[in-house]
């Protein structure tokens, strides 16, 4: 999930620079390798601290998969989820509102 969310920011930035920035250069795959892999890493930043101890995963109600522990009220885990909400959802759709809504106006400057 975290990888998909940040996807879509690296995403949206991505055409909010193609469009409004004029970068004249050639098809450049280097900048969409470190796009895609940073993403990756970025989420694989988010999701390993519960291995090493700050919060940790848990059955989910169907018991058919895992996710962070949600329902524990230790101050570990309540750090790592108001961080994971803030990194991980709450700056990428910021990020995606402020690229589309420029694109939306450079659009309509047209």
């Amino acid at each position: 999930g975290i990888v998909s969310l940040i996807s879509l920011a690296v995403l949206s930035y991505e055409r909010y620079s193609t469009l409004t920035l004029c970068n004249k250069r050639s098809a450049d795959y280097r900048k969409a390798l470190l796009a895609v892999g940073g993403s990756w890493i970025y989420s694989l930043v988010w999701t390993v601290p519960p291995l090493i101890g700050w919060s940790s995963y848990g059955i989910e109600g169907a018991g058919v998969s895992c996710s962070v522990r949600w329902s524990s009220e230790s101050a570990e885990s309540t750090s790592y989820i108001i961080c994971l909400f803030i990194f991980c959802l709450v700056i990428p759709v910021m990020v995606m509102m402020y690229c589309y809504g420029r694109l939306l106006y450079a659009v309509k400057q047209v």
